[in-house]
């Protein structure tokens, strides 16, 4: 027979004794929520609808149906969200062409979201401190071979 569990057990994942600590604050090392966004792989529904996004300001299906030809504005607005794009949504009540009210999302760009970034390049502060370190090491050894 098994033993009932007892509340004096092992401490939940949720405990502090097994949440990671917090990152330091290293220069050139951000945190997500306070990174810029990426911007999506061309030639994508996600780039479209974000193009279509930074023009209008604010993007609906109908809108996107007919400026980009796509059908899934919602799994497009999912992706950019997760790129670290800040996309608001607010539901409108329109009129379809049999006269029946229907609800639909409008997505908004937060303009305060910051500059994109594209994946895989570093960040200026930090290519300065590069420079300056390649150019340290380099100078006692330019010294030598022109001596």
């Amino acid at each position: 027979m098994r033993k009932r569990p007892t509340s004096e057990g092992k401490p939940s994942a949720k405990t502090s004794a097994h949440s990671t600590p917090q990152q330091a604050d290293l220069p050139g090392i951000e945190r997500a929520s306070e990174a810029p966004p990426t911007l999506p792989r061309p030639n994508t529904r996600p780039a479209e609808a974000l193009a279509l996004l930074l023009r209008y300001g604010h993007l609906d299906q109908r809108e996107f149906l007919d400026d980009a030809g796509g059908w899934r504005l919602a799994a497009a607005v999912h992706v950019l969200r997760g790129l670290g794009w800040r996309i608001e949504t607010e539901r409108v009540s329109v009129t379809l062409a049999n006269g029946e009210a229907a609800h639909i999302a409008r997505y908004h760009l937060d303009r305060a979201a910051g500059k994109p970034r594209q994946p895989g390049f570093i960040a200026p502060e930090l290519a300065a401190w590069l420079v300056l370190a390649v150019a340290a090491f380099l100078l006692p050894l330019s010294a030598r071979w022109f001596a």
